[in-house]
């Protein structure tokens, strides 16, 4: 007697779409578990032209260390995605050098500072959108971040523009630049005090930034000195003061003040030679000092001629 091949009966037909759909599931949850990465923002609400910043967290669970370098085509490795609050998709500025080549160890977590407005323009106000794009090679292809809302909000001028010439021994000397003076809410109680450079001839904006925060109980005091550099004293917290030094580039170097008894730091300028310094208080530098070395001089610094006793 002749028998007859085994015959394997069909599937339905909503089975064999589940199997494939869990089968995707399963490769896209596999994939995603070699890569954990993660986007947190230094705050939710940035002025405008202040460089948008936070750390992106990544760990490789590849079980090998990995170097992380863009596709094929030339891309970057670290890329963005942002939206503004029309939905509409922003594109990088034209340009831009892509990250060098990443080593990623093995199962610890790294941290890399990222500047989304370095290369995506978000000088507008308004909300916008972003992820972080990491390009894995092993997998070849991109691993994005949950999306990061930013707020950007302009500030309110207390001062300036100032326009000043720019001295020789800088960048563009013989041109023309402005500094400004800002204040800025982060948040509903905080405010803060910000610096902004800009050519005074575009409007083209060098630098924006903080200065720390600002009690408004007393002015800041800012002045130019023969340099050309911006000195700004401000009261950051009760009896306490920043005093900030702005090169012509935007650079700036910074120091902390404190009011001692009735003696409170302020903002001299030299009349006859155009020099701008710190009068009164007492810097943290020399709260430092211990107060015998503040208030009494050896007898080595004494001037000639004085008694010792």
């Amino acid at each position: 007697m002749k028998t007859r091949p085994h015959r394997v009966p069909d599937l339905p037909a909503w089975l064999t779409v589940a199997a494939a759909i869990g089968l995707w599931l399963f490769a896209g949850d596999s994939a995603r578990a070699q890569l954990d990465i993660g986007l947190q923002l230094d705050k939710k609400t940035f002025m405008t032209h202040e460089p948008v910043t936070g750390v992106l967290t990544m760990v490789n669970r590849a079980g090998r260390e990995i170097v992380l370098d863009g596709p094929p085509s030339g891309a970057p490795w670290l890329d963005f995605n942002v939206v503004d609050g029309r939905q509409r998709l922003i594109t990088p500025v034209q340009g831009i050098q892509n990250p060098k080549p990443l080593i990623l160890p093995n199962g610890q977590p790294h941290r890399v500072k990222v500047m989304v407005n370095h290369s995506y323009p978000m000088s507008e106000s308004g909300l916008y959108r972003v992820k972080v794009r990491v390009y894995f090679p092993p997998l070849k292809r991109y691993f994005e971040t949950k999306v990061q809302t930013v707020n950007i909000v302009d500030g309110q001028v207390m001062w300036g523009p100032q326009p000043f010439g720019v001295p020789t021994g800088y960048e563009g000397a013989g041109t023309y630049r402005a500094y400004t003076l800002l204040t800025f809410f982060q948040g509903a109680q905080e405010r803060s005090l910000y610096f902004r450079l800009t050519d005074h001839d575009t409007g083209r904006v060098r630098a924006t930034y903080s200065l720390g925060q600002y009690m408004t109980a007393r002015p800041p005091e800012q002045a130019i000195d023969n340099q050309s550099r911006l000195h700004i004293l401000h009261m950051a917290a009760p009896k306490q003061y920043f005093y900030s030094v702005i090169e012509p580039d935007g650079k700036a170097t910074q120091k902390a003040y404190r009011e001692k008894g009735t003696s409170r730091p302020e903002l001299i300028t030299n009349q006859q030679t155009g020099e701008v310094a710190i009068r009164g208080g007492v810097s943290e530098e020399e709260m430092a000092v211990p107060y015998e070395e503040r208030e009494f001089r050896k007898l080595s610094e004494r001037p000639p001629g004085m008694p010792i006793f």
